[in-house]
């Protein structure tokens, strides 16, 4: 009977496209051993029994097996392990297909916003405060609400702790960021800690979370301006929209809103904030 045909490590290596490094690697974690080693010069040798048993641990590794699953399931040498085995990592990739699904639509989402803040912020730069009457909708938010000091800074932090609690929570960002202002913007006072709520919209899950709540829509007066909004353009912006109010018959009904059309990018950038500040609306009763 004729011997089966032996190989070399480096035939072996080029027969199988892998480096020498890894068949010495397989054989110390006992995937593949070489039928044959030498006692005298340590040379391994492999069959072409041991090439099939290449190629099957590749097979598997492309199928995203980790190698310490690939050598259970050898040595196991059932079917029923094998089964057991891709049925657990055919949930799991699907796990991960979900998860690459919703960064894709995340990813998606992003480039529609920088696409939008840059048709905007070009047709932005003649213009000094755009108002209008638009209409929204339910808004699913994250928040957190408190006293705190107005300004950049402490804005900031409590976003960058909000955007952790929704990362930590399994909740999905879908919008832009807002600040919303539960005391009369004309009345406020920068040295003074004011009534301001933080809120990053998100995609509504199968329950509400403690810190999350819907922003009701309706009819809003919008003002859209340029610049990183502060104690003075903040009511200079707000005196145009009641002064639109007064001029076409609406009133306030709730808290004002200020949005950012910011990407996250450029937070570090000011002077490129686009900021649309929204006040809630309903047509005046007239006797």
């Amino acid at each position: 009977m004729r011997k089966d045909q032996l190989y070399s490590i480096g035939q072996a290596s080029k027969i199988c496209n892998l480096s020498i490094q890894t068949l010495r690697f397989y054989d110390k974690l006992g995937l593949v051993n070489p039928s044959e080693t030498d006692k005298f010069t340590g040379y391994r040798y492999y069959s072409n029994l041991d090439l099939l048993h290449v190629k099957v641990v590749q097979g598997l590794k492309s199928l995203n097996f980790t190698l310490e699953e690939i050598a259970h399931t050898l040595k196991s040498n059932k079917l029923n392990s094998m089964m057991e085995m891709m049925e657990a990592k055919h949930a799991e990739t699907l796990q991960e297909v979900r998860r690459l699904e919703q960064i894709t639509a995340a990813i998606e989402q992003r480039m529609e916003q920088v696409n939008y803040l840059q048709s905007l912020s070009d047709e932005f730069k003649e213009l000094d405060v755009l108002v209008e009457l638009k209409r929204y909708p339910d808004r699913y938010v994250a928040f957190d609400r408190g006293r705190h000091a107005r300004g950049m800074e402490p804005s900031t932090a409590r976003f960058s702790e909000l955007f952790q609690k929704v990362a930590v929570n399994g909740l999905i960002p879908n919008g832009y960021i807002m600040s919303v202002y539960h005391e009369n913007i004309m009345t406020f006072d920068n040295d003074e800690a004011s009534d301001i709520e933080v809120c990053i919209p998100v995609e509504r899950g199968e329950s509400m979370a403690a810190f999350t709540r819907n922003i009701e829509g309706g009819e809003y007066i919008t003002a859209l301006y340029g610049g990183l909004p502060n104690g003075e353009s903040c009511k200079r912006i707000y005196g145009k929209t009641r002064e639109w109010m007064r001029t076409n018959g609406y009133e306030e009904s709730g808290p004002a809103i200020e949005l950012y059309l910011v990407d996250m990018t450029q937070m570090t950038k000011p002077e490129e904030f686009i900021v649309e500040l929204q006040v809630p609306v309903i047509k005046r009763l007239t006797l």
